[in-house]
C-alpha cells in the first residue's frame, strides 16, 4: 500500500449543511422490518439509551402534524409507523373510490422521529419489496438512520453515545450492513459533487457505499468476505456481534479527513478487499457484492 496515494475521502470537498460535530449511523436490512419486532426493539433501545429525548418521542410530519409515541400497543412505534406509511393521498383515494378497485398496495415509506430536544433525529424506512431496482441501481428499502446533531446526547458525548447505540442495535437487530461516522465523511465518499448531487455510491448489487468510522458486516457479507478475514482486520476494534462482524477504523469520527485516518482506512480496505467498496476515484472498476435474491 502506498500511503501517498490519493484517498477516496476527498478532504477538500465542500459539504453543505453539516457541521464538524454532525454524526450519522445507518442500519440496512435484507428483510422487511415493518412487522418482525424490529421497531419494538428500536423503541426499547431509544427509551433506555436516550430517556430524556425519548420522553417526547413522536412521528414528525410537520409543525401541525406530530404524532406521539406511547407505551401502549396501539400507540407504539411499530403501530404508528405502519399507520403513517400506509396513508395514501387524496388522488389515490379519489381514483379507488371512482373505480372501486384497489391495486396491489405495497407498504412502503419513511417516518421521521423527533424527541425532547434537537440532539437526535431518527428516520425509519420500510418496504415490503425488500430489494428492488431504482433506476439503474439496486437498493435495499428497509433501513434505520440515526442523526446526532449536538455535542452530547444525555450525559454522553455524541460519538460515545452513537458508538454504543450502534453496537447495541447491530447485536439486537442483525442488519445486513451498517455504518456510523461523520456526516461529512459519508457525503464526501458517497455523494456526487455539484451541480448534480446524487448518491452515486449506493448500489448494493455492485458494491458497498464505503468504509467509515464504524462498520458492521452481516451474514451475507461474512459469507462473501470470510469470517476469518473479517476477524483478523487490522483496525482499532474488531468484534464478532450476532452473526456478523463490527470493525471500528479509529476512535475519533471527526478525524476522517486526516492523513492518519486515510492510511488506516486504506489498510483496512486492502485487507478486506478493495473490490467490495465504491470509490469516487475509480467509479468504473470491477467490484463484488452478495447475491440479493431474497
Amino acid at each position: 500500500m502506498d500511503p501517498n496515494r490519493p484517498s477516496d475521502n476527498k478532504p477538500n470537498t465542500v459539504v453543505p449543511g453539516f457541521s464538524e460535530i454532525d454524526l450519522d449511523a445507518e442500519l440496512v436490512f435484507d428483510r422487511y422490518i415493518g412487522a418482525d419486532g424490529t421497531l419494538d426493539v428500536l423503541q426499547e433501545a431509544l427509551t433506555a439509551l436516550a430517556p430524556r429525548w425519548a420522553s417526547k418521542l413522536r412521528i414528525w410530519r410537520g409543525p401541525r402534524d406530530q404524532r406521539p409515541i406511547g407505551p401502549g400497543r396501539q400507540n407504539s412505534l411499530s403501530a404508528m409507523t405502519m399507520a403513517a406509511t400506509g396513508e395514501r393521498g387524496s388522488t389515490y383515494r379519489s381514483l379507488t373510490d371512482r373505480h372501486g378497485v384497489r391495486p396491489f398496495e405495497r407498504q412502503t415509506g419513511s417516518v421521521e422521529l423527533r424527541g425532547n430536544g434537537p440532539e437526535l433525529v431518527a428516520v425509519i424506512s420500510i418496504d415490503t419489496t425488500i430489494a428492488s431496482p431504482l433506476g439503474a441501481k439496486y437498493q435495499l428499502g428497509n433501513h434505520i438512520a440515526l442523526q446526532v446533531r449536538r455535542p452530547r446526547v444525555g450525559r454522553l458525548t455524541g460519538d460515545t453515545w452513537l458508538g454504543e447505540t450502534f453496537e447495541f442495535l447491530c447485536a439486537r437487530l442483525s442488519p445486513a450492513w451498517a455504518w456510523a461516522g461523520a456526516s461529512r465523511e459519508y457525503w464526501a465518499k458517497v455523494m456526487s459533487d455539484p451541480p448534480r448531487v446524487e448518491a452515486v455510491g449506493r448500489d448494493f448489487a455492485q458494491f458497498l457505499p464505503g468504509l467509515f468510522w464504524i462498520n458492521f458486516f452481516g451474514r451475507r457479507y461474512s459469507e462473501l468476505i470470510g469470517a476469518d478475514r473479517l476477524m483478523s482486520t487490522p483496525a482499532e476494534r474488531v468484534a464478532a456481534i450476532d452473526d456478523g462482524t463490527l470493525i471500528r477504523v479509529t476512535d475519533d469520527p471527526t478525524s476522517w479527513n486526516t492523513p492518519e485516518y486515510a492510511v488506516r482506512e486504506q489498510v483496512v480496505r486492502a485487507h478486506l478487499g478493495t473490490e467490495l467498496f465504491f470509490s469516487k476515484a475509480e467509479p468504473e472498476r470491477l467490484t463484488v457484492a452478495p447475491d440479493w435474491e431474497i
